[in-house]
């Protein structure tokens, strides 16, 4: 059934789903490496440091340059359902040969429904031949991901060369330093599952070196080096899941909208269920934002109430500020914890230090943290809880998930405190409401069942049959707009529902709000001496109001009624340092975003052990290379 609707869906979508596939440059039978040369070097965070130098013989002359390719993901043999990434960057290229291009450029190509992918590196011009038969080639990159974790030791168990290149090598010699020194070393040589070992392995002055000769076409050299257990970090495969049907095709959301717009019935009928369904209870006969009196039952009815209908509130509820940015919009994000470490900094628990170049968090005193998801923000930044201890405000780099951990274990401790306070009838979706990208799932699965009950998928196989892909989609139309009804049917669902408790408390969230967003200087309430720019900048955070906040409190400093710089902050003066409210809001939400990653492979992959049943190609990384 899957297999018969991706079918029809491809039809539908065959407009919109182009898309090409290059090949890599075709190098000269007869090419060879006289000498190729490699350097690892694994640095204590887990990162892979290649150094690769190549003295690369043509066949024959009015070749270009050379080209590298680096398996980039994989299938995880470990487990079938996943992918394993190899993230490569900060890729430079040099040679020493007079006369020789050192232009490169890069690209990706995918194979086997883009679960395996290489990053191929080109060197060379296109304007420019090389002149004599030889040049000598320095690729260095960086890889994330490349490292393998077991309970006594983790290791590198590495395709060194790949085999597919479409040159012979020579001579290849691989040297490997890691924190601690080499502990132990083995190697094989040639084709992929050969259990060979190599001519040369050995530990030099806790270096592994290792070594082969007269590697033909289609053969490769995999090494493994031993670390000691505890020396690097993030020692532990990158997996993903493999790319869906849309990423395969080169679908958006966006090209699914505009599809289904064509169907306006469809979305009529999801608009009215979002202005009728799902509502809100409240307490009936009380005004908004309050709670009846200590043994009276307040029947719940359902909330009509619009928001100017809700009065100013001139002060939040007594709630941490996290669970008040879940309970006002349904979702919990990177603001919430961005919102929280400003509330940690404003109570005495940290210090902001902002360089201009550079932010960074400084532990001060963690007791302050005394909800839930403030503990386990506090121990994802620092896991020694050692006051002193600083993190850099900035998102993590290829493969460090250490900010992105800490913020989803707060988040994961927010809505379970949110679920113990009862304020739902039904709990918001983890990650919001989002329409269509949380609702796809089940909307696809009501698709197929709708298409099996109701014969659509049976009328748009025989409408492609009788009429063609034309008659196909007219057919189809109407059924895509049924999903994205669902879709959004599921989203509103999606936000959960609040019961008369939450929506009291939610309303005078609105109230507040409301001030933040209305009050001028002159109008705001605070007793003397008070940082009230401070108190109620992480409520500015949630509610998306921080820059206004700012230049409502700057009129306060100019009249010398607060204080010009905050407490929790050092560095330039704050208020006309160009870090705004806005800006540390921002810059800290996006410090807990998931780092990023780049973009038939002669590769390994998995989490098994090279120094127990290893074999050429068993590894990670591989690939190859060529001429042009």
């Amino acid at each position: 059934m899957r297999k018969a609707l991706g079918v029809v869906i491809s039809s539908l979508f065959a407009a919109l789903a182009l898309a090409g596939f290059a090949a890599p440059a075709s190098a000269d039978v007869g090419d060879e490496i006289r000498n190729f040369t490699i350097d690892y070097t694994v640095s204590a965070d887990g990162v892979l440091h290649v150094k690769e130098t190549i003295d690369y013989v043509f066949a024959t002359s009015g070749r270009h340059g050379i080209y590298r390719d680096l398996v980039t993901r994989e299938p995880y043999k470990d487990d079938d359902s996943k992918d394993q990434e190899y993230q490569v960057s900060n890729i430079e290229v040099s040679t020493p040969t007079p006369n020789v291009s050192d232009e490169f450029t890069t690209d990706t190509f995918q194979e086997n429904n883009q679960r395996n992918e290489n990053t191929q590196i080109k060197i060379g011009s296109a304007d420019q031949t090389i002149s004599g038969d030889e040049a000598t080639y320095v690729i260095s990159y960086d890889v994330r991901g490349a490292l393998r974790h077991f309970a006594d030791h983790s290791e590198l168990y590495w395709d060194a060369t790949g085999s597919a290149w479409d040159a012979t090598i020579d001579q290849v010699t691989v040297n490997v330093q890691v924190p601690q020194g080499v502990t132990q070393v083995e190697c094989f040589s040639g084709p992929a599952g050969a259990t060979d070992s190599c001519p040369q392995k050995s530990v030099v002055g806790q270096k592994g070196v290792f070594g082969a000769s007269q590697l033909g076409r289609g053969e490769q050299l995999t090494i493994v080096a031993g670390i000691a257990a505890g020396a690097v970090q993030n020692d532990t495969p990158i997996l993903s899941d493999p790319p869906n049907w849309m990423e395969r095709n080169g679908l958006s959301w966006l090209s699914l909208i505009g599809s289904g717009l064509v169907s306006a019935v469809a979305i009529v009928l999801a608009a009215i269920y979002a202005k009728v369904g799902n509502k809100d209870q409240r307490y009936a006969g009380m005004p908004p934002g309050t709670f009846p009196p200590s043994g009276v039952a307040a029947e719940p009815v359902k909330d009509d109430l619009r928001k100017d209908q809700i009065p100013v509130a001139f002060s939040p509820p007594r709630i941490p500020v996290a669970e008040g940015g879940l309970l006002i919009d349904a979702k919990a994000n990177t603001t919430e914890t961005a919102a929280t470490l400003i509330d940690l900094a404003v109570r005495g628990g940290v210090r902001i230090d902002n360089s201009g170049d550079t932010q960074k968090a400084v532990l001060l005193n963690p007791a302050v943290a005394t909800a839930p998801h403030e503990q386990a923000l506090m121990t994802g930044l620092f896991p020694t809880l050692q006051p002193g201890s600083e993190v850099l405000l900035k998102r993590g780099a290829v493969g460090d998930n250490t900010m992105r951990t800490a913020h989803t274990s707060m988040i994961t401790a927010l809505r379970e405190q949110v679920k113990q306070r009862q304020w739902y009838l039904r709990m918001p979706r983890a990650g919001g409401g989002s329409v269509f990208k949380n609702g796809f799932g089940c909307a696809c699965m009501a698709m197929i069942a709708i298409w099996v009950v109701g014969a659509g998928f049976a009328g748009t196989v025989t409408a492609a049959a009788t009429g063609g892909a034309g008659r196909a989609v007219v057919i189809a139309i109407p059924v895509v707009a049924v999903i994205v009804a669902i879709g959004i049917w599921i989203g509103i669902r999606g936000r959960g529902q609040r019961n008369p408790a939450g929506r009291a408390v939610t309303d005078q969230l609105v109230g507040f709000q409301t001030y933040l967003a209305t009050a001028e200087a002159d109008q705001l309430r605070f007793e003397e001496g008070e940082d009230i720019f401070s108190k109620y900048l992480p409520w500015a955070i949630v509610f998306g109001l921080a820059d206004r906040w700012q230049k409502v409190c700057q009129q306060l400093v100019a009249a010398g009624r607060i204080t010009p710089d905050p407490v929790w902050y050092y560095g330039p003066s704050y208020y006309t340092s160009g870090w705004t409210a806005g800006a540390v809001g921002a810059t800290l939400a996006s410090t807990f975003d998931p780092p990023p990653t780049p973009s038939s492979s002669g590769g390994g992959g998995g989490s098994s052990s090279g120094f127990s049943g290893g074999s050429s190609g068993g590894g990670g990384g591989g690939g190859g290379g060529g001429s042009w």
